[in-house]
């Protein structure tokens, strides 16, 4: 079985896992310019840019020939933020689960809340505590985390472990 679990975001990752080969892909969630010239919010999700990664993925990783389920964080909206920012996690969240869904049927998507699958490992906010997790389950997931700010990967390959996880 192949999971995509993502971590959804602008400054989010995507994860291609495998039940039996463990941690096949992790990138950025590939974003562009937005045409907007003011504002804070000037950037979105490269449409063309995940489909294309995930098209590359599909021929790579056989996707056709094998169950492919998917795990995206679903974002909680804090009232402590500006509405802008809401908007666009939201907006984020809704191109990856439309993308996301072309490769695999609904019926396969999972949508977690980021409580329910950091529980399992024991995680807060801390962001430093994922990547140390996600290396101790992937130790080849060093080179998807040589960054600080992979923060977001390590979380991307634990949302896709809590998924394969639950459905052992």
């Amino acid at each position: 079985m192949l999971v995509i679990s993502c971590d959804p975001g602008l400054t989010g990752a995507i994860t291609l896992l495998c039940s039996q080969r463990g941690l096949l892909e992790c990138e950025d969630i590939p974003t562009c310019d937005n045409g907007q010239s003011t504002g804070s919010m000037k950037r979105w999700v490269d449409v063309d840019g995940l489909q294309g990664m995930l098209a590359n993925w599909s021929i790579k990783h056989d996707f056709a020939g094998q169950a492919v389920e998917a795990c995206i964080e679903r974002p909680i909206p804090m009232p402590t933020l500006p509405a802008q920012t809401v908007a666009s996690q939201f907006d984020t969240f809704g191109v990856i689960r439309a993308i996301v869904g072309g490769r695999v049927p609904m019926k396969a998507m999972t949508i977690v809340n980021p409580q329910i699958w950091k529980k399992r490992f024991g995680l807060k906010s801390d962001k430093d505590a994922s990547i140390a997790c996600a290396l101790r389950l992937y130790p080849r997931a060093a080179k998807f985390l040589a960054r600080k700010k992979d923060h977001n990967r390590s979380e991307s390959i634990l949302i896709g472990h809590w998924l394969m996880s639950e459905m052992a």
